[in-house]
């Protein structure tokens, strides 16, 4: 049986249905062997792969709500703006110089992870808490047929020992090679995402091992929460340090003009003499000024705590960090099926050059 197609430039193509049988009937044994060989090959590979698992953390920060305070004037074009995509509770308020658009940044930066890699998580293999650095300067591979292992790869540091004294800032970051390759691998496993509508965080987590993914999760929400909060109330806390230690002068101050009234008092009680009443007087406004300076600065120490608690942004958590049941990566089962279809695909090709006189087809 044969079908003839015919072209726009008067020619014809016959394809022959009963020879392309009889070639695939021919070269059966081929085709199954070179699918059987890419199969193989394809579940070899994803068995030399490591099992990844991931957790994520959902948060949904503090909205600002100066923007709609504001106669309401700015409301509805903020409503507007959202239906475009656009945020503007990012660009229009001065009191929060951090947006969410800006976490990703926050969490790739070097001292964040630096800090993150100081801190511990519990390792199921070990059954100990280890830092998570020394954790990812080990070689974690969980693969079925091993290859290589998940160590970081070395290589010679850069040398700083011809540079005069002086050269490099001592708030300058300066890390060894060791350490860079760790925050690094620290770096590619943590993804923030944020959601410009909403401003719904999402923060996702990849490790080797589904107790260290969740516990990664949790590590960078805690980390980056204390970090916007730090940031959001730098200034006040630091009035709130000043204060306190002028309320602190103030008291001991006020105590000690106290005590010297008192025991003036105590011992001067039948004086007559006008310069003894004068000296008497000078004590009595000098308690009066301390105790008028203590009283001020324990109202303004009273006002900044309570500044500081409005200050301090409120984080809600949607979905907390769970330790995945399931490996994310690989998919065996799919790797395998494409490298089956694959080897076929191939097969194929290779029947169609072996049964295709190629010098009548190009002629």
């Amino acid at each position: 049986m044969s079908t003839e197609v015919k072209t726009e430039d008067s020619g014809e193509i016959s394809i022959n249905f009963g020879e392309i049988y009889q070639a695939l009937k021919k070269y059966k044994i081929s085709i199954a062997l070179i699918a059987f060989v890419f199969t193989a090959l394809g579940a070899f590979y994803s068995l030399t792969m490591n099992s990844e698992y991931v957790s994520e953390v959902k948060i949904l920060p503090e909205a600002d709500s100066k923007i709609g305070g504001s106669g309401g004037s700015l409301g509805g074009l903020s409503s507007l703006a959202g239906l475009a995509g656009i945020n503007l509770s990012g660009s229009m308020t001065g009191n929060d110089a951090i947006q969410p658009a800006m976490y990703p940044e926050i969490v790739q930066s070097i001292p964040f992870l630096q800090e993150l890699a100081a801190s511990s998580v519990y390792n199921p293999k070990k059954k100990r808490l280890q830092k998570l650095s020394e954790y990812l300067a080990e070689d974690n591979s969980n693969a079925p047929i091993k290859l290589s292992d998940t160590k970081p790869k070395e290589k010679k540091d850069v040398e700083y020992n011809r540079l005069p004294k002086g050269a490099i800032s001592s708030e300058m970051i300066n890390i060894n090679q060791k350490e860079a390759l760790i925050l690094e691998s620290l770096k590619k496993s943590i993804v923030v995402e944020s959601d410009k509508k909403t401003n719904l965080i999402k923060i996702s987590s990849t490790a080797l091992n589904p107790v260290i993914a969740a516990n990664l999760s949790d590590l960078v929400l805690n980390q980056l929460t204390r970090y916007i909060i730090r940031y959001r109330t730098e200034k006040v806390r630091k009035e709130l340090n000043f204060l306190t230690k002028r309320q602190a002068e103030a008291r001991k101050r006020y105590d000690q003009a106290l005590f010297t009234y008192s025991n003036y008092k105590d011992q001067n009680r039948n004086v007559f003499l006008n310069v003894a009443k004068d000296q008497g007087k000078k004590l009595q406004y000098e308690v009066d000024l301390a105790f008028n300076i203590y009283s001020n600065l324990t109202s303004q120490l009273t006002e900044t705590n309570i500044k500081l608690q409005k200050e301090t942004p409120v984080f809600k958590v949607l979905a907390p960090a769970q330790v995945p049941l399931q490996r994310t990566s690989p998919k065996r089962s799919l790797i395998t099926l494409g490298s089956m279809f694959l080897g076929l695909f191939i097969s194929l090709i290779y029947v169609f050059f072996k049964s295709v006189n190629l010098k009548e087809l190009l002629s």
